[in-house]
């Protein structure tokens, strides 16, 4: 008897295990890594330490409280050190009220037993190291003004003056702290300092820091200092203010870094790898290297990850990255003489990864399968866990199917569309067209849940990487000053392309959306043509002249991708306001935001949401509490649940 395959459905994801930080143990022998799952009842999401054996190949799940934060391995491999907020256990100390959530420490025996509490540091706690001085623990300063008495208000003296995912956050720095032996906290950076990135010495003595030291804006480019742990001495090494720094760690004899002086293409700028010895000037590895060094490939079956852009890890002689190269992405290793090679052959994308000696470890997705965990090494994977193979058996899947159309430009247009589950020769559907964020983001053939669910719900789905997105280089991604323009071209291109060739694509039931980048384009192209009956735009941008002064990084941001400035020729931002268009706007269409979007405004949808309204175009706003930019990627289950049914919902009542 033949199996009936089933659908996609919105729910799945609560069947989805994301998967982060894998960790090699000082020996190499094995990997300690973190699982994430959403949980309905509790609304958040419940995380977990778990250890796989490369000897034997065992699997373990370490913690069960599933409130783990960051951790470490100590230096003897034995142990784990953890942050978390699980409650007070065993005659633990009761936090106080108002403390942070992950801001008590734990040790814990790889070989089983009860978690030992070590410390509660009253700060966030984002990173953490076992070095011979202490646990250096990487931690977020609540640095504030004095204010009057007992009032309740807000003092900011600095920019920004809030971020996404924190809130207004006043004079808040990222800081190093040391947890002596004994118990004592010491902060080792000064209270003006913003740590970005942080690599230790092989022997933990020695620490290297990107940060920027500032007091009232924020720049975009950083410096380089190096502190000793042992007498606490922090040494400036490179000064900020000519180079964008991301990375740098000791390498051949001298300190490797990962930056950019942003000359040609601005924040555009791939970075490149630098070396300096002897206290001499960088000099660059790999001048001819024009790739990003991040993971753009786009899905929302991610949770966890920590930022591993621009970064690298230097083992057996190499420093390891992840780079995006066309729609995939990929782990790669440069030498000392900047010879770069692929280190992994098969995976689609490269989500997170650590390396000890020749060998990696990765949280990756191969073909349309979601996260596992892969071992890399001699340019082979092989994958050590299974924790999603059950979820998608049974299921019937859309494939994504590739084409590639000419836009004229060398590299051309990568693009695919997906058939809905079920299809029938003969038949049309109505179509999706899908536009991705960043603007340097890239869309792969990888699975993405909320594509899956469109497919299953009967639409076709169209999606494709313009011009400003990564994985062709910096020229290709470089559209400063011509957002609307070139990257409108595109998209319209494949549009039409997709009417015209694709049978089963009703060209009188288009729909479009996007998210933040995505959402900018969603609003300018309706300002721009009335050929799609619905759009649902999402955490967008429809107003760049509002989006200087509101915006965590507005301040620069806009300034340099459009060209312009308030000042300046606020005239060259207002023509680039898909607002400024609102009069030619006659698509129905759902805004979604979100209160604490700290990126791009609430003010952004409100705005869009009062013109049309006022032009007596059908809309809908749907403003998300307590959530922020990352709602469709890392926003509390429920409400996620609820983002997708509200998409889904408007586009098929009018497709």
């Amino acid at each position: 008897m033949k199996t009936e395959l089933r659908h996609v459905a919105f729910h799945d994801l609560l069947k989805y295990r994301f998967l982060s930080s894998p960790r090699f143990s000082p020996d190499g022998g094995k990997i300690a890594f973190a699982v994430h799952q959403a949980d309905l009842e509790v609304d958040r999401y419940l995380s977990y330490l778990w250890l796989q054996d490369l000897a034997t190949g065992k699997r373990t799940q370490l913690t069960r409280g599933g409130a783990e934060g960051p951790f470490c391995w100590d230096r003897t491999g034995d142990k784990l050190l953890f942050a978390s907020s699980r409650a007070p256990q065993n005659g633990e100390p009761k936090p106080d009220e108002k403390a942070p959530k992950m801001s008590r420490l734990y040790a814990l025996s790889v070989a089983g037993g009860e978690a030992e509490f070590l410390a509660a540091v009253g700060r966030t706690v984002t990173s953490l190291w076992d070095t011979p001085a202490g646990v250096l623990l990487q931690t977020v300063d609540p640095r504030d003004s004095e204010r009057f008495e007992d009032a309740d208000y807000r003092v900011f003296e600095q920019i920004p003056f809030c971020a996404n995912g924190l809130g207004f956050t006043a004079q808040r720095r990222s800081r190093l702290t040391l947890l002596s032996p004994e118990g004592d906290l010491t902060d080792l950076t000064p209270e003006t300092m913003d740590v970005h990135q942080v690599r230790l010495s092989e022997d933990h003595s020695r620490v290297f820091i990107i940060a920027a030291d500032y007091e009232d804006v924020m720049p975009t480019t950083t410096g380089l200092w190096e502190l000793d742990l042992g007498t606490k001495a922090l040494e400036s090494r490179l000064p900020q203010g000519r180079f964008a720094w991301a990375c740098a760690a000791p390498f051949a004899g001298g300190i490797l870094l990962t930056g950019t002086d942003m000359k040609r293409y601005g924040l555009n700028e791939n970075m490149t790898f630098f070396l300096t010895k002897d206290g001499c000037a960088p000099q660059c590895l790999t001048p001819e290297l024009d790739t990003s060094l991040h993971n753009s490939v786009v899905s929302d079956c991610r949770y966890g990850i920590g930022n591993i852009g621009e970064t690298f890890i230097t083992a057996g002689g190499k420093a390891w990255y992840v780079t995006t190269e066309g729609y995939h992405s990929c782990l790669c290793t440069v030498d000392e003489q900047g010879n770069v090679e692929r280190a992994s052959r098969d995976l689609r994308s490269v989500d997170d990864f650590d390396a000890r000696d020749r060998r990696a470890v990765v949280v990756g997705l191969a073909g349309l399968g979601l996260q596992e965990l892969y071992l890399v090494e001699n340019g082979s994977e092989q994958r050590l866990t299974d924790f999603n193979t059950a979820v998608l058996e049974g299921v019937d899947l859309s494939v994504p199917e590739y084409v590639h159309l000419e836009n004229g430009t060398p590299e051309g247009l990568d693009c695919w569309y997906m058939r809905p589950v079920e299809f029938e020769v003969g038949r049309k559907y109505p179509a999706i067209l899908h536009v991705h964020g960043g603007p340097r983001g890239a869309f792969g053939d990888v699975f993405v849940h909320e594509m899956q669910c469109w497919a299953a719900e009967g639409f076709a789905v169209l999606f494709c990487n313009p011009r400003g997105g990564d994985g062709r280089g910096a020229a290709f991604a470089d559209i400063r000053g011509k957002y609307g323009e070139v990257d409108y071209e595109d998209l319209m291109t494949f549009v039409d392309w997709a009417v015209q060739t694709l049978p089963f694509v009703d060209g009188d039931r288009l729909g479009v959306t996007g998210g933040s980048y995505g959402g900018f384009m969603t609003n300018w192209i309706i300002g721009h043509t009335n050929r799609f009956r619905a759009a649902a735009t999402q955490r967008s941008i429809c107003n760049w002249v509002s989006m200087v002064g509101m915006s965590d990084i507005g301040y620069y941001f806009v300034p340099d991708q459009q060209a312009a400035d308030l000042g300046e020729d606020v005239n060259a931002l207002w023509d680039r306001s898909p607002l400024k268009y609102a009069a030619q706007m006659t698509t129905p269409t759902l805004i979604i935001h979100s209160d604490e979007d700290h990126r791009c405004e609430l003010g952004q949808g409100l705005q869009l949401f009062t013109a049309l309204k006022r032009n007596g175009v059908e809309a809908k706003m749907c403003v998300f509490k307590g959530e922020n930019h990352e709602l469709s990627r890392s926003g509390r289950p429920k409400q996620r649940l609820a983002r997708l049914q509200e998409i889904t919902r408007w586009l098929k009542e009018r497709l």
